[in-house]
């Protein structure tokens, strides 16, 4: 066997989107988003009129579902 180079990429190619609306249903007019959660959070986290909204919409949620 022959070792094969991996390259970690944060892009998506077409054929992964046609891929992931195949796996997980919908015509390819459907609408996909993929985040990167850990990236949002530490966004989130940096910008304090962020991380304050972030804490409220939390706290409303929290209190709509108990």
């Amino acid at each position: 066997m022959h070792n094969l180079a991996h390259k970690n990429s944060q892009t998506l190619t077409p054929s992964d989107i046609e891929n992931l609306t195949l796996r997980f249903g919908g015509n390819s007019e459907d609408y996909i988003e993929i985040v990167n959660k850990q990236k949002n959070i530490e966004t989130i986290n940096k910008y304090a009129l962020l991380k304050e909204i972030n804490n409220e919409l939390n706290s409303f949620v929290s209190s709509t579902t108990s």
